[in-house]
């Protein structure tokens, strides 16, 4: 008998759920931060089939942010430049909602849902597509 088991690395349900509920905050800041780390895994599988010393590999990527890593990505051809571009409204967006002044406007529920919504599913997407999030796992 062989028993195959999903492994969501990403928090994807978690953030499934946010989307579900109109959350935001949780969708978005969420999504940046699995993007990133997910994204950074992938950038340092890759220095590492290169053979570069894993010391160095850590210490070139601690002060990478999402920014930084997008790029990586575009230019290791892991994602296209519609979805660089996505991670950059997700980042910009993430910016938004963890340093919001008090005057500035909240979007009203339909915009919100349109722009956060949308950008929350495509990261969900980018994660389990591009950046191997959900891994699974045989065994006998």
């Amino acid at each position: 008998m062989v028993n195959m088991v999903f492994y969501d690395t990403a928090q994807i349900s978690r953030l499934e759920r946010a989307i579900e509920e109109s959350d935001w905050f949780t969708a978005i800041v969420l999504a940046a931060t699995q993007l990133e780390r997910h994204g950074s895994m992938v950038i340092k599988d890759y220095l590492q089939s290169l053979k570069v010393d894993s010391i160095l590999t850590d210490k070139m990527l601690e002060p990478l942010y999402l920014i930084d890593i997008a790029q990586c990505l575009l230019t290791m051809k892991k994602i296209d430049k519609k979805e660089f571009n996505t991670l950059m409204k997700i980042n910009t967006a993430r910016k938004h909602f963890v340093h919001r002044r008090e005057k500035e406007k909240i979007k009203h529920a339909l915009q919100a849902e349109k722009e956060y919504g949308a950008l929350a599913s495509e990261a969900i997407r980018i994660l389990k597509e591009k950046l191997n999030a959900v891994r699974l796992f045989v065994s006998r």
